[in-house]
């Protein structure tokens, strides 16, 4: 068999042009096919690769190619390949796990936009019915009234079990704090104009 190759890459089957290269095994794509020059490699059972980084993520190759780093492991942890600065290596286990945890709390907080979407409205609505709400808590911190008072009874018990205090209490420090920073780095940009 004859075949095309960039590097080691086999880019595709030939007749008469191109590199002799043997016959490649049965059901392996050309994407997992590599020529190291004297025999055909499927990379899936490789566990030592000249990875070479590419914009859309790598490429793996069994020879040095130019632009590659040389790095040990198995196939089926390609997914771990990262690029960090001028070193390429692979991911933590403390790394893969917290990507995994920040990509499940994204999917939990989007379940949590829809429904908050589909039971409240869309952002405008939300923010109008926050606004109703510090409304209200105004007009009761002053006025006391007694509806008001009787309806803040009535919604305390869902809004302890919605936030509650132990979930809550260092995300709204840590928030105020940042808060603060991010206005008063506004105020000063205001005050220099």
């Amino acid at each position: 068999m004859r075949a095309i190759l960039n590097n080691d890459l086999i880019l595709s089957y030939t007749v008469k042009d191109g590199v002799e290269i043997g016959n490649p095994p049965k059901g392996v794509g050309l994407e997992r096919l590599r020529f190291d020059g004297s025999k055909i490699l499927d990379i899936a059972t490789l566990s030592k690769f000249w990875v070479e980084p590419k914009a859309d993520g790598f490429v793996l190759h069994c020879v040095e190619v130019p632009g590659s780093k040389y790095l040990e492991f198995d196939y089926a942890d390609r997914k771990r390949l990262i690029l960090n600065g001028s070193s390429l290596r692979l991911k933590t286990a403390t790394e893969i796990k917290n990507e995994d945890t920040e990509k499940k709390i994204r999917i939990l907080k989007n379940k949590l936009r829809l429904k908050l979407l589909n039971s409240i409205g869309d952002a405008q609505d939300q923010n109008m019915q926050t606004l109703a709400f510090v409304c209200a808590l105004i007009v009761y911190a002053r006025n006391q009234p007694p509806a008001l008072s009787a309806f803040f009874d009535q919604i305390i018990p869902d809004i302890v079990d919605m936030f509650p205090m132990g979930r809550w209490q260092e995300t709204l420090k840590t928030g105020a704090k940042d808060l603060k920073a991010a206005m008063q780095e506004y105020y000063e940009g205001v005050d220099a104009l």
